[in-house]
């Protein structure tokens, strides 16, 4: 038996592919709830896997990228991306691993384990069960990496996002402003309705910051919370033992837009496949995007105001956007590369600090 804690995406995907009897633990009522995230997937996860149609409440076909003095850039995407109905995605993918065999276990949280003659015994709010891997697919915060005693130096930020109401809406397209937190949104699900948010480090200045974005919207449900940073240094697997962690509970999130869907489901895929490559297969695999992802983000950081707006002008050029239509973000080893030696003026911006990771 193998106990995967955490029926999100990451643990439930994991499921739908082990070829072991599992049994999934979540700790609230029904799957899928609260929601805390913005819900939007780019055309890779069609490389892991499919989408039902139904899952789907619009579609993104293009990016406005504005900047802080006004300035704004509008990518058209080559493959559009899809906002989706979060909770329904979320037991699509559990119904997987049902149908996988999994076994699902409701409002039971996982308290802890014990080994005992090489298996493990965990503790739940529930029961006790014997089982012989543990996967801690539970959330930034998880209660496994911290059993296991590989909870590591984490960082976290804030994500405040909520449901809204416009008078009208740019319907298709996300925009994304630069000076507000670390990042921000508006992704319409149509032309009054949008997901709208600021992520940063939760202080008075990231609070004004969503103050901003939300305007005169008007809020229809709220759906904050935290978002952890990625940390290249984080244990994936308790040394010596059988006991895992992916997605969230991972680190596994690129942190220039903070989406973390894609990489929990191929970390799980991974897993699945082969326990003990699974470490070495993610690191070789996705490490180097994620590392990327990490230290664009830290360079955007520090930007000034001037350095953003030009940015902005860098990439209102045809050929740098052409660039960015035609490649997902959630891979950008695979066009960085092109913009470097495309746009020279990028260097002096600081991503020169790539070259060794995407020259090699």
């Amino acid at each position: 038996m193998i106990s995967v804690i955490g029926a999100g995406p990451a643990g439930s995907f994991y499921a739908s592919k082990a070829k072991e009897e599992v049994h999934i633990f979540e700790e609230h009522k029904e799957v899928g709830k609260p929601v805390s995230c913005t819900g939007i997937l780019t055309d890779s996860i069609k490389r892991v896997t499919d989408i039902d149609k139904n899952l789907i409440i619009s579609k993104i076909n293009k990016f406005k990228i504005v900047a802080p003095n006004g300035n704004a850039t509008y990518v058209d995407l080559d493959k559009t991306n899809m906002v989706l109905d979060r909770a329904k995605f979320d037991n699509f993918i559990l119904q997987k691993a049902i149908d996988n065999g999994a076994k699902l276990h409701l409002n039971e949280r996982f308290l802890g384990y014990k080994k005992i003659n090489g298996k493990y015994k965990i503790k739940t709010s529930k029961n006790e069960y014997e089982t012989e891997m543990i996967v801690g697919a539970d959330g930034p915060n998880s209660a496994v990496a911290r059993a296991a005693g590989i909870y590591g130096d984490r960082k976290f930020l804030m994500g405040w996002q909520a449901r809204c109401k416009y008078e009208e809406l740019e319907e298709g397209v996300t925009e994304i402003r630069l000076n507000l937190g670390e990042f921000s949104w508006i992704v319409p699900e149509d032309n009054k309705i949008a997901r709208v948010g600021v992520l940063g480090v939760n202080n008075i200045k990231l609070k004004e910051d969503y103050r901003k974005i939300l305007g005169a919207s008007k809020i229809l449900e709220d759906q904050s919370g935290i978002i952890p940073l990625y940390n290249p240094k984080q244990e994936l697997r308790k040394k010596n033992e059988d006991i895992f962690l992916i997605g969230d509970a991972a680190t596994q999130v690129k942190a220039t837009t903070y989406g973390g869907i894609i990489y929990g489901l191929i970390a799980g895929t991974y897993l699945a496949e082969d326990k003990e490559s699974y470490v070495k297969n993610f690191n070789k695999k996705l490490g180097r995007d994620l590392w990327i992802s990490l230290k664009m983000r830290e360079m955007m950081n520090v930007m000034t105001e001037e350095q953003c707006n030009e940015m902005i002008q860098i990439f209102q050029k045809k050929e740098n956007i052409d660039v960015l239509s035609k490649h997902d973000r959630d891979f950008p080893s695979k066009f960085l590369f092109q913009l470097l030696m495309k746009e020279k003026k990028l260097w002096k911006l600081g991503f020169g600090i790539f070259k060794n990771k995407v020259f090699s």
